[in-house]
């Protein structure tokens, strides 16, 4: 039995199977083994302790899969299991549910003593199961394939829950964290990708004064930049700013702009992601505006490039095709990085590879200070004990862990950048972090000073020379980029021409058809060819994908329409730009 299992246990999880395969039977049952119950059924034990639950094991599974799933569940859902025992409530679990079912078993002994003794094979061969002895994995795993709206249920042996109540909360809390992270990240492409796509056009079509922002690599060795973001702690940090202006490269957020210039702060760069509404939230001073260089990420908002700046540079983030394609044809003069995220998170990034060394971040709060959002003052009023009302939008909340020890409200988004830049400190064990703020969030990895504190050399740091000689070394490459650019949209509007054309013959023939969802499934494959346009579409792709089992008709003939809608509109617009 054990080779059988162990024979499909590699296909899912190689890792966990040769930990199992190396460990002899003999050694696994030293301390556990199987009582039979009075009914017959055999019960694991462990150290004298019950694994499985009695005094019925197949009982018991029926029970708690009813008393904990209460609502119908998808093939796209998960249900988590803690505790594989003698593999009951895995089994009752196969058997009700069609979504994939996730075994979290942190006893490896019990693993290979069940894996020899309980055929598992019929749960493997579906492809639904996936079994592992260590929360990473499985965290990993739920990031991998978890969509939005996609539901996640816990089921456990309630006897072994006892006996690990910790590995239980640790998992839950993980899986929840991950699941939190997905959905900020899918409502994000879900909102945003349309503008993405808009701006990555028009910034790639728009190149005066344009340069990738990788020509300042190692531009900066052993320098001090200083990082500035919207939080209120800034305002509290101004004066010294000023007072040691020439002591660092500044790199600030857009919406700090009109609060550093009412302070006769000029930093060298300002760094923008958003990809919409930068109009609203950005110093309207043109001439102040003059005497920056920008750094954009190429998804953001094209707004930026009908404003005066005194240098544009483009970051190229690796996670669109487009900057992909880019460098694949210009790899001498163009590279990606890793995506921006945040202006913070992206600021961090260009300081890092230009070679800054020492990182001072003031603004950096990540929470709310007497219920004040932003540097500008503006408070976030209450919506409610879990939510704020900041500029109109309404946002979760939650409290994070400060750095007096105690506890700050924060938004729920912001306890996700929390971890963002918390691994970002922990694989950077070359640069050294400081963070002005004195009540913000605690983000382990900075030093917390304050700005009394701060030791600063008197080397002076000026920007100026180094950029001017960096554009007047590479004055050819934006016309480069512009070039190559267009030969990419070209390319891209000569492989979505056949998609138009299958689209317009199934809104002719097809969308009355009872077999219309069918014939539509060909024109999304062809899609998948493409390059920006699958970039457009991907959140509508996953819907499509939950879609196809559906018996909704209505749902799904609408659903068609405003995405083949949607991809007309799209190929004029490209048209319309090239």
């Amino acid at each position: 039995m054990f080779n059988k299992n162990l024979e499909l246990l590699e296909k899912y999880n190689k890792i966990l199977a040769s930990k199992v395969k190396n460990i002899p039977l003999d050694i696994a049952s030293e301390h556990i083994g199987a009582l039979k119950s009075e009914k017959g059924e055999y019960i694991l034990v462990r150290d004298g302790k019950y694994i499985d639950d009695t005094p019925s094991p197949l009982e018991a599974a029926k029970t708690i899969y009813d008393e904990q799933i209460k609502t119908a569940l998808s093939r796209h859902d998960f249900i988590v299991i803690f505790g594989l025992g003698l593999g009951n409530l895995l089994d009752y679990t196969h058997t009700k549910s069609m979504c994939s079912i996730i075994v979290y078993e942190p006893d490896i002994n019990i693993l290979r003593f069940t894996l020899e003794y309980v055929d598992l094979t019929k749960y493997f061969a579906d492809g639904r199961l996936y079994i592992t002895d260590n929360v990473s994995e499985c965290t990993n795993y739920i990031s991998e394939k978890y969509l939005i709206d996609d539901k996640i249920e816990f089921l456990y042996l309630k006897n072994y829950l006892m006996q690990h109540s910790s590995e239980f909360t640790l998992l839950t809390e993980r899986i929840y964290d991950v699941c939190q992270s997905k959905i900020i990240d899918l409502n994000t492409i879900k909102k945003l990708s349309k503008y993405w796509v808009k701006n990555i056009i028009c910034n790639s079509l728009d190149c005066s004064k344009n340069y990738p922002v990788n020509l300042l690599e190692n531009k900066f060795k052993n320098k001090t930049a200083l990082i500035i973001g919207a939080g209120p702690s800034l305002k509290d940090n101004l004066e010294k700013i000023k007072n040691n202006r020439d002591k660092f490269v500044i790199f600030a957020i857009h919406r700090t702009l009109e609060t550093l210039r009412i302070n006769d702060i000029t930093p060298d760069f300002c760094v923008v992601t958003d990809s919409n509404w930068v109009s609203l939230s950005i110093t309207k001073d043109t001439k102040y505006l003059q005497d920056i260089n920008f750094i954009a990420d190429i998804k953001a908002d094209n707004y930026l490039k009908k404003i005066p700046v005194k240098t544009f540079f483009t970051y190229y983030s690796q996670n669109n095709i487009f900057s992909n394609r880019l460098q694949t044809k210009l790899s001498d003069d163009v590279k990606t990085y890793e995506t921006g995220g945040t202006g913070t998170i992206c600021a961090y990034r260009c300081a890092k590879f230009m070679g800054f060394k020492n990182m001072i971040f003031v603004g950096l709060d990540l929470a709310f200070k007497d219920d004040t959002a932003y540097c500008d003052g503006k408070i976030a009023s209450v919506n409610s004990a879990n939510s704020v009302n900041i500029h109109g939008v309404v946002m979760p909340t939650t409290e994070v862990k400060s750095v007096t020890g105690e506890y700050v409200k924060t938004r729920a988004d912001y306890a996700n950048f929390i971890k963002q830049f918390e691994m970002l400190f922990a694989r950077d064990v070359s640069s050294n972090f400081y963070n002005l703020s004195t009540f913000g969030a605690f983000i382990n990895g900075m030093k917390y000073v304050s700005a009394d504190e701060l030791s600063l050399n008197d080397d002076i740091v000026s920007s100026e020379n180094i950029i001017n000689d960096v554009i007047n070394s590479n004055s050819e490459v934006s016309e480069k980029i512009l070039n190559v650019s267009r030969e990419i949209f070209k390319e891209e509007k000569l492989k979505i021409k056949p998609i138009i054309d299958l689209i317009n013959e199934w809104f002719e023939m097809y969308a009355e058809h009872p077999s219309f969802f069918e014939y539509a499934t060909n024109i999304i494959t062809a899609i998948t060819s493409t390059m920006i346009l699958q970039d457009c579409v991907q959140i509508e792709f996953i819907k499509f994908s939950k879609l196809v089992l559906s018996k909704n008709i209505e749902e799904k003939r609408k659903f068609l329409q405003e995405l083949f809608t949607l991809i007309l509109n799209y190929y004029k617009n490209l048209d319309n730009l090239i």
